[in-house]
């Protein structure tokens, strides 16, 4: 399978709690990793630069990381369309290799992790968002296991309030509400290294982190940086 090339050079990824005994346990405690991926649509048309174009033969979701332990395969994942009006779905897990992240091996291992292609006609029809090649047409948030509460808070309902101090609205990639409560439960965020303030497509050198509720407190749960 070919991926779109990584621009994220180092990922130091803390752990999350493991889901608790007991059939009470909330969803949040299950979690056990929050990862991003892309939506990638292949098709035997390409253009003069390589790229795919409609109509597509299938679709696969490319680029996923931050598994930070190892997942079962043939378990389900929540994969979460990002910006687009599809519900999220599950998937299930074909392939996992535990490899090593950073740039000099300092950081921990993490897993390269493939998921079953999809079949959803909305992926194969849904045009890509401004700015994205169609054959890159948007992103999705993946959480581990799958969570069927799981649902985006778009930006335009997100306050401040809601947020990590260090957080702002403009860098948010992913807000989700697991506990159906419409306030997040998980964030994933992308800003500028030197400014978590500052939207990532404001800079060079781009950082990011990721967050899950404790009660009332953020608990930071994963971050990535530029060798």
């Amino acid at each position: 399978m070919r991926f779109l090339p990584t621009i994220l050079t180092a990922i130091a990824v803390s752990g999350l709690a493991h889901a608790q005994v007991g059939k009470q346990a909330p969803p949040a405690n299950k979690l056990q990793s929050v990862a991003q991926g892309v939506v990638w649509r292949i098709s035997d048309r390409q253009d003069e630069h390589g790229h795919f174009l409609p109509p597509w033969k299938e679709v696969r979701i490319a680029n996923i990381f931050r598994f930070n332990s190892k997942p079962a395969v043939g378990g389900s994942v929540t994969v979460i369309p990002l910006d687009v009006s599809i519900l999220p779905f599950e998937l299930k897990i074909i392939k996992a290799e535990k490899t090593q992240a950073g740039c000099r091996g300092e950081s921990p291992a993490w897993w390269e992790v493939e998921l079953e292609p999809v079949k959803s006609r909305e992926f194969y029809e849904t045009a890509a968002l401004p700015k994205r090649a169609a054959e890159f047409p948007f992103d999705v948030a993946i959480l581990y296991p799958a969570i069927k509460s799981a649902r985006q808070i778009t930006k335009e309902h997100l306050t401040a309030k809601m947020l990590p101090k260090e957080i702002a609205i403009p860098t948010v990639k992913a807000a989700i509400d697991i506990t159906n409560d419409r306030q997040p439960d998980i964030l994933l965020a992308e800003f500028c290294c030197k400014d978590t303030k500052k939207p990532a497509e404001n800079c060079d050198l781009t950082c990011s982190k990721s967050f899950k509720k404790a009660g009332s407190a953020w608990q930071p749960i994963g971050s990535s940086n530029p060798c």
